[in-house]
C-alpha cells in the first residue's frame, strides 16, 4: 500500500511511463543486489523460462493498467476491486483446467462479483474507461498467479522476482518514449525509491506466497490491505468510499476469506486416507 501511495502522489505530476521506469530501475537494483547476496545470479538463464516469462509479460501489462487506473479512481476502491483476484482464479480454473467447484465456492464468487459491481457502479453515467482497466487488471493478475504456480521449482524465486521487475521496468521505458520526459523533483525521487523497496520486496513476497504458501494462511493477511488502503485514501488524498463502495468491499473480503477457507477443507478431506 505505500508504494501504492507513493506513485498517486507523484502521478499528478510525472507520466505513467516514466513513473513506472524510474521506479523500476531502482527496484531492478534492489532485487539485483539481493540476488546477488543469495548467490542466485548463476540461475539468471532461467529467465529464459517461458512460464516466468509470460509470467513477467502479464504483470507489465497488469503494472501499466493498474497505475493508470490509479491516477483516476480512489485508491480504497480499486484496491477492493483488485481483491478480487482470487475469486478470479478460483473462476478461471474452473473454465480452463477443469476444477470443479461446489456450490458454495460457486456462490462466494458470485457474490464477490457482485461486490465488484458495487464498487465499480457499472452505469452509463458512472462507468469510465478506468473502471475498465480495473477489471482488466483483476483478469491479467489472475492468470499470473496461475501461471505463477507453474514455474518450475528448480527456478530461484528471486530470478522470477527479478525477471518481472526487468521487464515491467523496459516495458515503462518503452511507454516513456511515447509519453515524453518530465525532469522529477527531489520529492518525487524519493517517493519513487519508497516505493521501488516496497514493490520490490511485493515481487518477491508474492512469488514465495503463490509457489510455497497456502490461500487459506495467507488470505486473512492479503485482506489486511483494505484497511490501509482505507486510511491512505481518506488521509492522504481526502478520498471517502460511499456505502455502495463499502458493501462491495466488505462482500469481496468475505467471500473471498469463505473460498479460501472452503478451499483449505476440500484438501483436508482429500489428503484423509481412505477407511
Amino acid at each position: 500500500m505505500a508504494n501504492d501511495t507513493m506513485v498517486k502522489l507523484v502521478g499528478t505530476s510525472l507520466p505513467v511511463g516514466e513513473i513506472i521506469a524510474l521506479r523500476g530501475i531502482m527496484a531492478v537494483l534492489f532485487i539485483a543486489v539481493i540476488c546477488a547476496a543469495h548467490g542466485v545470479l548463476s540461475s539468471l538463464p532461467q529467465l529464459r523460462n517461458r512460464n516466468v516469462l509470460t509470467r513477467a509479460s502479464l504483470d507489465l501489462v497488469a503494472t501499466i493498467l493498474f497505475i493508470t487506473a490509479l491516477m483516476h479512481m480512489q485508491i480504497a476502491n480499486l484496491t477492493a476491486v483488485l481483491q478480487a483476484v482470487p475469486l478470479a482464479v478460483a473462476l478461471l480454473s474452473v473454465l480452463f483446467l477443469g476444477e470443479k467447484v461446489g456450490w458454495r465456492r460457486t456462490l462466494a464468487i458470485v457474490l464477490g462479483f457482485i461486490g465488484v459491481l458495487l464498487i465499480v457502479k457499472p452505469t452509463p453515467q458512472t462507468l469510465t474507461q478506468y473502471d475498465f482497466f480495473a477489471l482488466l487488471v483483476v483478469v491479467a493478475v489472475a492468470v499470473r498467479d496461475l501461471v505463477t504456480r507453474n514455474i518450475p521449482a528448480r527456478v530461484p524465486t528471486l530470478i522470477v522476482a527479478l525477471a518481472n521487475a526487468v521487464f515491467v521496468t523496459l516495458g515503462g521505458m518503452m511507454l516513456l518514449a511515447f509519453e515524453g520526459y518530465v525532469l522529477p523533483q527531489a520529492w518525487q525521487i524519493t517517493c519513487l525509491a519508497v516505493a521501488a523497496v516496497f514493490l520490490a520486496s511485493g515481487y518477491m513476497f508474492m512469488v514465495a506466497t503463490l509457489r510455497l504458501g497456502e490461500l487459506s494462511a495467507t488470505a486473512p493477511f492479503r485482506y489486511t490491505i483494505m484497511i490501509f488502503a482505507i486510511m491512505s485514501g481518506v488521509m492522504v488524498f481526502g478520498e471517502y468510499p460511499d456505502w455502495l463502495a463499502i458493501m462491495g468491499m466488505v462482500l469481496i473480503v468475505t467471500t473471498g476469506l469463505y473460498a479460501a477457507h472452503r478451499e483449505a477443507q476440500l484438501k483436508d478431506i482429500s489428503r484423509m486416507p481412505l477407511p
